[in-house]
Parts: C-alpha cells; structure tokens; sequence
C-alpha cells in the first residue's frame, strides 16, 4: 500500500515539473535571448549564438533570435548556416526586411547577383511588419533601394562595353 502511495507522488511530481517547465518556457526563452544579447555586446559571438540556439530551442517561432542567430553564423564565416536561418525567418515572416536584406547581401557577397537582386527587390518592396522597428524597416528598405540602383548601373556599364 505504501509502494503504490510513493509512486503516485512521483507520478504527481512529474507531472507538476513537466507543467511548471512549460509553463516557464516564455521567461526562460527570454532569459536566454537577453544573454546572448550581453555576448553580442561584448563581441563573444560564438557564445551568442549558442545561446540565441537554445533560446530558439524553447521558441522556434522567435523571428529576431533566428536573425541574430543567422548573423553570428554570418559574423564566424558559416553564410550557408546563416542562409538556413534567415530563409526559416522569412518563412515565418515573409515582410521581415532585415532577413530579405541580410540574405540578399550573403547571395552578392557569394557573387550570386540574380538570387541577390531577388532579395534585395523583396526588402524594397516589403510591408512593415510587427518583427521590424520603424528605424529598421526604413533603413532595410531604403538600402536594399539603393543596392538594386547600384548593381543595374554596373550591369548597365557592362552592357554599354
């Protein structure tokens, strides 16, 4: 009788961890995404991004922490990681200007001009979205404008030569 008592408080406490976890996922989601953001500061990006990688781990719907993630791997030299990333932020957002501009930017820095002409007009032509700030969005947008100007009058050069 005793045996069967004990293995229902373990069943109960189980239960009650399991509950609490969940319920905490959000704060812990948040604490992880706040460290990282103290490791950016301090430019320890490989610890950032192992703490942005957790936090997406409890909430993998968190469009900023899969963007800053998709930027340490860009900042340690892993642009196809960083590719991976910014395309999972798109899916959820497909306005989300700052992941259309920085991948646009990867594709012309890999010498990818066509598949970076096609992100870079997605920035420029993107809605505001809840993800972006007004001084993000208007940044984002007006750069990858000005980008598209710039690589259509090297192509137009190298047309008239």
């Amino acid at each position: 009788m005793i045996e069967i008592g004990k293995k229902s408080n373990y069943i109960i406490s189980a239960v009650l961890i399991a509950g609490l976890f969940f319920a905490l996922r959000p704060a812990l989601a948040y604490l992880l995404y706040r460290r990282a953001g103290d490791y950016m500061s301090a430019r320890i990006v490989p610890d950032a991004a192992r703490s942005y990688e957790k936090t997406l781990a409890f909430n993998g719907k968190d469009v900023d922490s899969r963007n800053w993630l998709a930027y340490c791997y860009s900042l340690m030299g892993h642009g196809d990681k960083a590719l991976v990333e910014y395309k999972k932020a798109i899916e959820l957002d497909p306005d989300d200007v700052v992941a259309l501009f920085d991948a646009g930017m990867i594709y012309r820095k890999s010498g990818d001009l066509k598949t970076a002409k096609e992100y870079f007009s997605k920035a420029a032509a993107a809605t505001q979205s809840l993800n972006v700030t007004d001084q993000n969005y208007k940044f984002y947008t007006k750069s990858a404008r000005t980008i598209l100007e710039i690589i259509a009058k090297a192509e137009n050069k190298g047309a008239a030569r």
